[in-house]
């Protein structure tokens, strides 16, 4: 069979990161190793294409279309298979990613024959067999109609092949993260054995946590070419004596990398020791979930830890000169003495790349609100991308609300210190890159600010 997978344009709704980032589809890479010897696959990042998905489709003239994506994709994904359709009634189509999985109800649409909702790296070629007319439905995946109430479930099973990362030889030269240039992806566990009330991700595994074998993973690193690799798992700084493994494997090897990952603040202050031993092996950057500089707000979002600790986190960050992209969570109770607290409490710790998150009540997770708190629409799907202010805020206007985002980010990203850095640190080619996405993204806040002074 032809398959053409797809990884959708974002919305120019969706506020943020598509402007500072594009990584690999890593998803779909390893999907592709699971197509059988007949078939073919295309790989289609529409982040990085000009032209319409419909080119793509009567190109190839594809058998099965594959798409994934989140949350902020479902109404680009239906549009992508009603697409097809439109061009050819034959032409099956097929939908994962993480939002089907938790929440497949959103892609039961007509011009969408399957969902796959659980270990798409499993049963993939089983349901390529079923296609073809080989095999029974494989389960975890679910027809139109079909539901989790009328529907059994496989186990988890969190194997994985090899991604076939030349499957999207054609754009990787292109795939960046903030300042990471090249960068390759690589798993290394699945979930979170944290319980954060806000996070997504320890949904997607209904709170199961599972490593990938060390050997496995190796082997996985020393076949990629990038020198710029982020450890794409929820938390990669949790098991010590994983990580010692994890250390002396990378030296035995004599593997030259530079890692990106994400990681606890009270890990990092615990465990100076670990932290010194990662940058010796390449770690440059943390992507740090802060959360709050408020011990009753931590406490909300079930966080376990203090705000004590963020002092010797960047003590022991900077000292390894390991630099901290930091994540803050705005509850909707925040007036602007809040947001001037943050801003300054950030600057004294020394952290100058940031991603302000109001707080979303996204599907299935611990935070939610009364429907008439909720000011997005539940299907209006590219707004909930984390950025936008999906509840109503209960000191300040939205226009007030999106316009202290705005200034705080102004305040910290452009701090005439942190300007020179930027300046003596990074490329040229980078540092640009990092601009226009950063004009991209105040122009989006300045666009919702003007626009919700006008719903006044």
């Amino acid at each position: 069979m032809k398959i053409v997978m797809v990884r959708p344009k974002p919305s120019p709704e969706t506020i943020g990161l598509q402007h500072l980032m594009i990584v690999e589809p890593l998803e779909l890479e390893i999907l592709c190793t699971l197509k059988r010897e007949a078939d073919s696959v295309v790989i289609v990042d529409m982040i990085l294409e000009k032209v319409s998905i419909e080119s793509f489709i009567v190109k190839h003239k594809p058998d099965v279309l594959c798409v994934t994506g989140y949350i902020t994709n479902v109404s680009t994904i239906i549009s992508y298979c009603e697409s097809a359709k439109r061009i050819s009634d034959t032409i099956l189509t097929i939908v994962g990613g993480v939002h089907c999985e938790v929440c497949p109800e959103d892609f039961d649409h007509k011009s969408i024959d399957f969902r796959v909702v659980r270990n798409a790296a499993v049963i993939f070629t089983d349901l390529l067999n079923y296609i073809d007319n080989k095999s029974e439905l494989p389960k975890g995946v679910l027809r139109k109609n079909d539901s989790f109430v009328n529907t059994a479930l496989p186990s988890y099973n969190f194997s994985i092949p090899f991604p076939d990362r030349n499957s999207v030889a054609q754009y990787r030269d292109k795939y960046f993260y903030i300042f990471h240039d090249k960068v390759a992806l690589i798993k290394t566990s699945f979930g979170c054995p944290y319980h954060c009330s806000f996070c997504f991700c320890r949904i997607i595994t209904e709170g199961n946590y599972y490593q990938r074998s060390l050997c496995e993973i190796i082997q996985e690193l020393e076949r990629i070419k990038e020198t710029e690799i982020y450890i794409v798992d929820d938390n990669f700084l949790f098991d010590r004596i994983w990580l010692h493994s994890f250390i002396s494997e990378i030296k035995q090897r004599n593997i030259r990398k530079h890692f990106l990952v994400y990681g606890r603040a009270d890990f990092i202050a615990e465990n100076p020791d670990m932290m010194r031993e990662l940058a010796d092996i390449g770690l440059r950057t943390v992507i740090v979930g802060f959360e709050s500089f408020s011990d009753k707000e931590l406490c909300k979002y079930n966080k376990n830890t203090s705000s004590e600790v963020y002092k010797e986190t960047m003590a022991v960050l900077n000292r390894e000169k390991i630099d901290v992209f930091a994540t803050i969570i705005i509850p909707p109770e925040w007036d602007k003495s809040d947001f001037k607290n943050m801003v300054n409490v950030i600057k004294s710790l020394g952290i100058h790349f940031v991603n302000l998150q109001p707080l979303t009540p996204l599907p299935k997770t611990g935070v939610s609100f009364p429907e008439n708190q909720i000011i997005i629409d539940k299907r209006n799907y590219p707004h909930w991308d984390l950025a936008h202010i999906s509840v109503q805020p209960t000191k300040l206007s939205v226009s007030e609300f999106y316009r202290e985002i705005l200034n705080a980010y102004n305040s910290i990203v452009y701090s005439p210190k942190f300007i020179l850095k930027y300046l003596t640190t990074f490329k040229p080619d980078m540092l640009f890159k990092m601009l226009v996405g950063s004009y991209r993204v105040a122009k989006q806040y300045r666009m919702k600010i003007k626009e919700a002074e006008n719903n006044a």
